[in-house]
């Protein structure tokens, strides 16, 4: 009987549970839609160095957030992404770039103000950022930090020392003045046929119309690039002349230099040219391309009469104004600061540190050579120079009527067209003209 009862209770149960099935009760739940993977877009562009550098960034950007995915945008440098045209699709949330192009993008509304984020963030010490690496990421129209920097980068002399030491030619030196080079050249080419001492034009350099390579001449004699309120243009001064003669009189009247028109291959690999001048950043792709076939090392670019000057600037990280998360942008950029981001990008010879704590590390320090005297790029921060500021209008020493001018006056002086003067008196009168109209 208990069984009987049982069973009755049963399929009355049973039989509920199939009117409760069929309303749709005991249905299995709606699958949980997948989230869409969080991207963050990177605008970068193809080169050796920055390709190391941004892979440096996002691994450690990784670490902290394997959840989000980077979608690197290559772009050629014009940073058309950026513009209020440019389709959503490909609009970055971080963008790397040179220093010089952060005020025009500043200008144009499409970089973040990150100062405040810097500044309360326990992560990062912004204190502890060299002063010459923050500034380019200031603007002077706007109030604010926009560009973070990877590398504190100096020009400085890099020299095959082992076909140096086959000429019989002395080694260069710390204290050498460009006549010291100069005569040391002479003798490395009078005992070595076929190669040219210096090039401008080896594969990656920007070209001997390169500020960083014709402005610390003029200074050198003297003079400079812009008057001190930036309203005059002063390249045909007496003193910026001589310091464009000297500079001209490497190809003109010694002729130490590869000529125009050489080659573009890496004349420093083939050891056709003895040394170039380029930033830290090359010293990885000279120790990949070298290998041991001979022994190089760098030095302290050489003095002028009124004293020592290279180029000095830097490139890093930006968050775009479009970022479609600011903070997460920021946590990507960020990493180029942190001592681990600063130090694997320094150990990876893709760059000298631009934590002032790192200058004397000794992780760094004991680096195996080449270079062994990569602290030249540290010292030399000393004289380093940044590039004169021309408004938006008249472009920059990098694109636009100055750089279309003097690399024009530069290319008509070392073919031996015309002369110093009358080139850069021309070129003078160019810029001066964009100068007045848009004062």
């Amino acid at each position: 009987m208990r069984h009987g009862m049982f069973f009755r209770r049963s399929s009355v149960l049973y039989a509920a549970i199939l009117l409760l099935a069929s309303c749709g009760w005991f249905a299995p739940a709606p699958p949980t839609p997948t989230p869409e993977p969080r991207v963050l877009r990177v605008y970068t562009v193809r080169d050796t160095t920055i390709d190391g550098v941004v892979q440096i960034i996002s691994d450690g950007f990784r670490e902290r957030h394997p959840d989000v995915q980077i979608e690197l945008i290559y772009g050629d440098g014009s940073y058309s992404e950026l513009q209020p045209n440019a389709s959503a699709r490909v609009v970055p949330d971080v963008v790397w770039l040179p220093d010089v192009f952060t005020a025009a993008l500043v200008e144009s509304g499409a970089l973040l103000d990150v100062e405040e984020l810097a500044r309360s963030d326990q992560s990062i010490n912004l204190a502890d950022v060299h002063p010459a690496a923050l500034e380019p990421g200031r603007s002077r129209s706007r109030p604010g930090l926009f560009m973070i920097p990877v590398s504190l980068e100096t020009i400085q002399m890099y020299y095959n020392r082992t076909l140096w030491q086959r000429s019989g030619a002395p080694l260069p030196q710390e204290d050498w003045t460009w006549d010291d080079l100069i005569a040391a050249c002479t003798r490395l080419q009078e005992a070595s046929p076929g190669v040219n001492c210096l090039s401008f034009t080896n594969v990656g350099l920007a070209g001997y119309e390169w500020w960083a390579y014709w402005l610390p001449w003029v200074r050198g004699a003297g003079g400079d690039a812009l008057g001190a309120d930036g309203a005059q243009s002063t390249l045909s001064s007496p003193a910026a002349i001589e310091g464009l003669q000297g500079y001209a009189d490497l190809w003109l009247k010694h002729k130490i230099a590869a000529p125009p028109g050489a080659p573009r291959d890496d004349c420093f690999v083939a050891q056709t040219c003895a040394a170039f001048f380029s930033l830290a950043g090359a010293a990885r792709t000279y120790r990949e391309r070298v290998g041991d076939r001979f022994d190089w090392d760098v030095q302290l670019v050489p003095s002028h009469p009124r004293g020592r000057f290279t180029g000095i600037g830097t490139h890093g990280f930006a968050v775009t104004r479009a970022a479609s998360d600011p903070q997460l942008a920021w946590d990507f950029v960020k990493y180029t600061i942190s001592t681990e981001g600063q130090r694997a990008v320094a150990m990876a010879y893709l760059g000298a540190p631009v934590l002032m704590s790192l200058g004397d590390d000794p992780a760094l320090a004991q680096l195996p050579p080449p270079p062994a005297n990569a602290r030249a790029f540290i010292t030399g921060r000393a004289f380093g120079i940044a590039p004169p500021v021309y408004p938006p209008a008249c472009g920059s020493v990098y694109n636009g009527l100055v750089q279309s001018a003097v690399a024009g006056a530069l290319e008509q002086v070392i073919r031996g067209a015309v002369t110093v003067e009358e080139a850069f008196t021309a070129a003078d009168r160019r810029i001066q003209e964009c100068l007045d109209a848009n004062r």
